[in-house]
Parts: C-alpha cells; sequence; structure tokens
C-alpha cells in the first residue's frame, strides 16, 4: 500500500451507515406508511382487526364487543445495489468521488421504498387489500359500515367557478373543490361498528403526478378559492395540506389521491425483514452492508473495489379508509 493515506474498509462502512442516518427517503412515503415493521421470516400474516366500540349507556350488565378478524399476509422480497469502484479511486480519492457514491448508495437504499409503495397507488383500483376489495373501490363494506367508496369522481364541470379548465388542466377553484371531494369522503368514512372514524382528522397529503403540479399548487396556495359570486374563503386553520407530486404517478392524467395522514393506521404497510445473523456482512436495521476492498483476491485481478447493499422488504395495502383516489370529469 502507498504511504499516502486512502480509503479504508472500515472508514466506507462509516460513510454508508452515515448515509442512512442522514438520509429518510421521501417524506411524503413516511406520511402515508407505517414505519417499517420488523419481520423474523419469509412472510408476514397479520391479523386485520375491526374497530373497537363507541361508548354507550350503561343498561344491565357490562357489554364487550367481538372484534372482527381478516388474515392479511405480505411477503418479503430480496432486493440488492452495488458499486464498482476503481482501486485508483479508493487510493488517491481527493475529491471525495467515494463518499459521494456511497452516499448516493445509502440515499436510494432509503428512497427504494417508493418504487414499492408508488406503483401500489398506481394499481390501486385493480389489486384487492384485506377486506377482497380493490384497495380504492366503490363498494367497501366491512360489519355494520354500509357501502362505501374512496373511488370517487369529481364533476368540474359543476362547480361554481369563474375560470373554468379541463380535467387534465384544471383551474385553481376547480382542483380545490376536487380535493374537498376526496376529503369529505375520507370524513365520512364509517368502521364495522357503523362509527365515523376520520372525523377528528385535519392533516391531508395529496398526491398526484406532475401534470398536475402547478394546478394543485395554485389551488392549495390560494388564499380565496375562486368561486365566481360565492367567494369562498380557504380558512388554513381548518385543514393542513401537504403536496407530493412524483412522475411515479404521472399514468394519473386526471386523478389524484388524498390521504389522511395523522394516527397510527395508514394506507400503506411497510415490512422490513431483520437478519439472523447469518449474513456475511455489517447489518445495519435489517440493511446489509458488504464490501470487498483492497486486499481482496478480486481487487488484486481486477484493479476494482466491490460495495453492494442487500435487504428484503415489502410494502402492502393497509388501511384504505385513510385514502380517496379522485377522479375529475
Amino acid at each position: 500500500m502507498p504511504n499516502a493515506p486512502y480509503i479504508t474498509e472500515r472508514e466506507v462502512l462509516g460513510m454508508f451507515v452515515e448515509g442512512l442516518e442522514q438520509s429518510t427517503g421521501l417524506s411524503w412515503v413516511e406520511s402515508i406508511c407505517t414505519p417499517p415493521i420488523e419481520s423474523d421470516q419469509d412472510s408476514e400474516t397479520y391479523a386485520w382487526l375491526g374497530q373497537s366500540p363507541q361508548m354507550s349507556v350503561l343498561t344491565g350488565d357490562k357489554r364487550f364487543d367481538q372484534l372482527r378478524a381478516s388474515k392479511w399476509a405480505v411477503d418479503n422480497v430480496p432486493y440488492q445495489g452495488g458499486l464498482t469502484i476503481p482501486k485508483n479511486h479508493v487510493l488517491y480519492d481527493k475529491t471525495g468521488q467515494v463518499r459521494m457514491r456511497v452516499d448516493d448508495l445509502a440515499g436510494r437504499t432509503m428512497a427504494h421504498w417508493v418504487s414499492l409503495v408508488a406503483p401500489l397507488l398506481v394499481n390501486g383500483e385493480s389489486t384487492a387489500c384485506y377486506d377482497d376489495q380493490f384497495f380504492f373501490d366503490t363498494d367497501h363494506s366491512e360489519g355494520d359500515s354500509g357501502t362505501q367508496s374512496n373511488d370517487v369522481s369529481a364533476d368540474i364541470s359543476g362547480y361554481p367557478v369563474a375560470n373554468a379548465g379541463t380535467t387534465t388542466q384544471p383551474s385553481a377553484g376547480e382542483m380545490i373543490f376536487s380535493i374537498m371531494e376526496g376529503i369529505e369522503a375520507i370524513l365520512g368514512f364509517k368502521d364495522d361498528k357503523g362509527e365515523y372514524v376520520n372525523e377528528d382528522k385535519t392533516e391531508f397529503l395529496v398526491a398526484a403526478g406532475i401534470p398536475l403540479l402547478t394546478n394543485v399548487l395554485l389551488a392549495l396556495r390560494a388564499g380565496k378559492v375562486d368561486g365566481g359570486d360565492s367567494n369562498l374563503i380557504m380558512e388554513q386553520d381548518s385543514f393542513r395540506f401537504r403536496f407530493a407530486p412524483t412522475p411515479r404517478l404521472n399514468s394519473w392524467t386526471t386523478k389524484f389521491a388524498v390521504f389522511a395522514t395523522q394516527g397510527t393506521q395508514k394506507p400503506i404497510i411497510r415490512q422490513q425483514r431483520m437478519p439472523n445473523n447469518a449474513g456475511s456482512g455489517v447489518d445495519v436495521n435489517g440493511i446489509e452492508f458488504n464490501t470487498i476492498w483492497l486486499d481482496s483476491e478480486h481487487c488484486k485481478k481486477s484493479n476494482e473495489c466491490l460495495v453492494s447493499v442487500e435487504t428484503e422488504r415489502a410494502a402492502a395495502y393497509g388501511d384504505w379508509k385513510k385514502a380517496c383516489l379522485v377522479t375529475m370529469a
């Protein structure tokens, strides 16, 4: 080895761990997903319980209701990513390229969740969730809830706005009225006991593709909605809105999703398999990091070092009552 300082295997591990700690992934994914649930096997089966009963007048004996139960299996899937780093960059990295690449690898490991979550949303109208209905569907029903829809249509031609747009380019007024269609649906959802489950929710996330970026931002930032003669004022202290534009939802040219973000039950479940100490690398919360470094036979033959990351995880549908798809028509 040369006398000049070079990047050691221990240092590159430290870079990766530091990168993981500093990266939070995409915040909108965090807000609609559970924290990663620790898994210790290939598949986890969740006992999806019904809601606790509402209090009622005590007459006679105390009442104890049974919880409705359904099962929902989520399989872990293995994922891996790796980098080839030329030996010379390890020995003489004066510009910090190795650190930047390792930081990128750590960041992508955390941001990987969005690649699992976004397809669930895109396919929500054709893929079943725990109640055997599509996640976004017009006929969810549990116990005494009645038939409920979290797949609604917003007829923008019927809104009292002075400035009209189209279903692919709605005006700010049409956009906010459409968002409120989704919120109205979410606030009205009932549980299997027939009780309203979201009436205390005041914080919402709007997720849409890039083509609707300007339209949503103009709507959510407007102090007064374009309501023609009605002069509808949007009270910003009544509800809090966040907007998540992502190209992964670009297929939604006339639609978007609204999510209630408060509470422990979330629209999406995340599952992270934890190690059984069988791996050869260093594990950080279920993420295994491996290196093949300067002293390895591979480096001596190929003049390159290798770093890789692998994990087993999954994302699946959770509580559909915290989500609503809105299609503008």
